[in-house]
């Protein structure tokens, strides 16, 4: 199994077409904290199989030191079958099923995974996956479904390309780069999914190359509605990302302020900066401190 980072602990995936290995390497140098080699939407048709025989190829020659993911063809594809015997020989820390159309689509997959599991001696589980679940209309009404944990599922991703596509739009961003409204509502539906899958909420890629401005202030804002990851279609957004998931200095300071206060948990409530606090408040400055922690270790 690759990867020695826990997947809830990402802060970055870095897609990388699997059609390019001569870029694996440098992706692995990106400093992210876990790579996506696709064999979906960055693979013309005419190279699927080349795809898919670079990417097992580099995984049975490469003990990579960071979780890798495959990013498989979806399940109504002519090529997903093919896609899924790749795990008898090369063991990723998972696969990424793309045009998730709710929890069904889920649990069908691991039942495929599952049979591959048993043909190769692997223990049962120990394929994990990471779902995209917002890329059609279809998806995005039957994204309630992920509401307890499930089999595999070790993480959502939203995505608004496809459901731009999916409604006959160019995009989902308006002129100043906001998302629209059916991008918002998918981006909070997954958002609030993955919280109640207790798996990682993984943002939407941003597409602005030379914007490290604008990603910045995305995944800022995107982490403080609750997104714990990014994805990343470029090397050069890693180190942006994770500057941008830090808790800022003011976050950090309050939560000490709430800690004292409420004497780590001793006392009920309390007044921090002229407001009252309380348990709920208790528990949002512990998550910060460990999200401190958690990307403190990350860094070493």
């Amino acid at each position: 199994m690759q990867g020695a980072v826990p997947p809830a602990a990402a802060r970055s995936y870095l897609f990388v077409p699997g059609n390019r290995p001569e870029r694996f390497a440098k992706a692995l140098a990106s400093g992210a904290d876990a790579l996506i080699l696709d064999l979906e939407d960055s693979v013309p048709a005419a190279e699927k199989e080349l795809a898919r025989e670079a990417v097992t190829h580099w995984l049975e020659t490469v003990a990579a030191p960071l979780p890798i993911w495959i990013r498989v063809n979806p399940a109504s594809s002519q090529w997903h079958r093919d896609d899924l015997q790749l795990l008898l020989r090369a063991s990723p820390t998972g696969l990424m099923l793309p045009k998730c159309e709710g929890a069904e689509d889920l649990l069908s997959f691991d039942r495929s995974i599952a049979e591959i599991e048993r043909a190769a001696g692997r223990p049962p589980g120990s394929v994990q996956v990471l779902v995209i679940a917002t890329e059609s209309a279809r998806a995005l009404q039957r994204i309630h479904t992920f509401d307890q944990a499930m089999p595999r599922l070790a993480g959502i991703l939203w995505g608004a390309e496809d459901l731009a596509a999916s409604l006959g739009l160019r995009s989902l961003r308006d002129r100043q780069g906001h998302y629209l409204s059916p991008a918002r509502q998918a981006r909070d539906a997954a958002l609030l999914a993955s919280h109640a899958c207790g798996v990682a909420a993984i943002d939407a890629v941003y597409t602005g190359l030379d914007d490290p401005v604008g990603l910045a202030e995305e995944t800022r804002a995107h982490a403080a509605l609750g997104f714990t990851a990014k994805a990343a279609i470029h090397p050069a957004q890693i180190a942006v990302i994770h500057q941008a998931l830090q808790p800022s200095p003011d976050d950090v300071a309050w939560a000490a302020e709430v800690l004292a206060e409420l004497e780590n948990g001793a006392k009920a409530s309390g007044r921090v900066r002229g407001a009252m606090v309380d348990q709920p408040h208790l528990k949002a400055a512990l998550h910060i401190q460990a999200s401190l922690a958690r990307l403190g270790a990350l860094k070493k």
